[in-house]
């Protein structure tokens, strides 16, 4: 049993409370990014397919392939080989004359075009390779995902289940692909923090302990209700995404712990679009919880 480890990612304009100092970056690079501004190491945020996209860019007017992959504008990702490889190609031509990314983040494709993992790292695998030929350095993290507008299939890896069987054949497969574990993503595909208990959080976390190696990095936000009562995503603390459910909130902050004390340093990327004040909650727990951010 060693310390949890964290790496601190910069997100967006938010700040860390003192004495966490990111030295890594995240930047879009979703399908209507035409250009990145890296001004040191950097985590590439790729497609994530949660809504409609304009899909006009110069850069993806260049690949048809990608361009023609949607339903309704929401990018169809892993929709081929082809569309790997083209995939691969974009990525390259944004990063363009910058130095390349430390790591790209990469989301899983849809259900009803690509059914199996088999058929994802069938396809994924055509990417790896490409890949690496321009960014041999360059890691890949693939986020479990679970929200979209899009209509006709789910994302093929949300859940715990998923995950594990990803691994696995990952690892048979001798290929490259980490994790980014998105936890309030992966509790919302088992039916979000108000139904589960803090038995039922705690355990979503600790079944993937098998697969804890491919476990690159982290991502945890919060939820808050609006003045009109609506639910926000990516704004406020543990507290409000629990609704104050303390014991939820410990259970989530013990399950964490149990699954990364290895020792093994993971980017901490906190995707937090509400103010400073709220990501240094969630940054306190952690460290009041014995987590250490390099």
């Amino acid at each position: 049993m060693a310390m949890p480890q964290l790496i601190p990612v910069a997100y967006h304009r938010r700040r860390y409370p003192p004495g966490i100092h990111p030295k890594i970056r995240e930047l879009a690079g979703h399908f209507d990014t035409t250009s990145i501004s890296p001004d040191g190491p950097y985590s590439l945020h790729s497609e994530y397919s949660y809504g409609p996209r304009k899909l006009t860019s110069p850069l993806i007017a260049a690949l048809p392939v990608l361009q023609d992959a949607n339903r309704k504008g929401v990018p169809q990702l892993w929709r081929s080989e082809a569309w790997a490889e083209a995939f691969c190609d974009f990525i390259v031509a944004l990063v363009d004359a910058h130095p390349p990314p430390a790591v790209v983040e990469i989301h899983p494709p849809f259900d009803d075009y690509c059914p199996t993992i088999d058929d994802f790292l069938d396809r994924y695998a055509v990417f790896e390779e490409r890949l690496r030929g321009y960014f041999p350095e360059a890691q890949v993290l693939l986020e479990n995902r679970s929200g979209s507008i899009y209509r006709g299939g789910r994302f093929l890896i949300s859940d715990g289940v998923t995950l594990l069987e990803l691994c696995q054949v990952v690892s048979g497969r001798g290929l490259g692909l980490g994790i980014a574990l998105d936890v309030p993503q992966l509790l919302t595909t088992l039916g979000g923090p108000q139904r589960l208990s803090a038995h039922q959080v705690a355990e979503a976390l600790l079944r993937l302990k098998p697969c804890r190696d491919r476990i690159k990095g982290l991502h945890l936000w919060g939820k808050k209700k609006s003045e009109k009562g609506r639910t926000v995503s990516h704004a406020g603390t543990l507290d409000t995404y629990f609704e104050g459910e303390a014991d939820k909130k410990q259970a989530l902050l013990e399950g964490l712990w149990d699954l990364l004390d290895d020792g093994t340093p993971r980017l901490f990327v906190p995707e937090v679009n509400s103010t400073d004040e709220d990501l240094a909650a969630i940054a306190t727990d952690l460290t009041d919880s014995g987590f250490r951010f390099q």
